[in-house]
């Protein structure tokens, strides 16, 4: 499979029901996994997420907070197998349109440096870096910095956002 297009898929509102196959894919993606308290309290803050799906299972995720007009991806996860595929992009997309939806006009994020994929897909989304946090990730020995990037949404249409999908 070359990119999602080969695939049938569903982007849906993350559900509480959701956890167990939002633990596995971190354990199979991140070096610094987040923990079920994490993100039982990113659900107890209401914070906005939604989940793409292939088959019935859960193949990838974003998690936002929203305030003060701006929004701040928390996490973006896309299983290793469907990596390269468009789908973190339409993960990103579905995310920006809601925000903009609501007004907000800036969208934050970090990366770790050496996560070379993610950097290209949000600079092929038009995100600037504006900054880098020293030691920000935890390794398993020692840390890593955070490059931190932002997309100015006040510029864009929605139909442009709806476009890089």
């Amino acid at each position: 499979m070359s990119d999602s297009s080969d695939v049938t898929y569903q982007i849906r509102e993350m559900r509480h029901t959701d956890l167990a196959q939002l633990l596995a894919m971190e354990e199979a993606t991140q070096v610094a996994p987040w923990t079920e308290a994490v993100f039982l309290r990113c659900q107890e803050a209401k914070y906005p997420g939604w989940v793409i799906e292939v088959d019935d299972q859960l193949i990838g995720f974003i998690l936002i907070s929203v305030s003060a007009g701006e929004c701040h991806v928390l996490n973006l996860c896309v299983h290793p197998i469907f990596q390269g595929k468009k789908f973190g992009r339409k993960l990103m997309v579905t995310a920006m349109v809601w925000v903009k939806q609501r007004g907000v006009e800036i969208v934050y994020l970090e990366v770790r440096r050496s996560n070379l994929r993610a950097i290209w897909l949000y600079r092929k989304m038009n995100f600037k870096q504006i900054g880098e946090r020293k030691n920000y990730y935890p390794l398993a020995n020692g840390s890593e910095d955070a490059l931190v990037f932002a997309r100015d949404l006040g510029v864009d249409d929605l139909e442009d956002i709806m476009a890089e999908s």
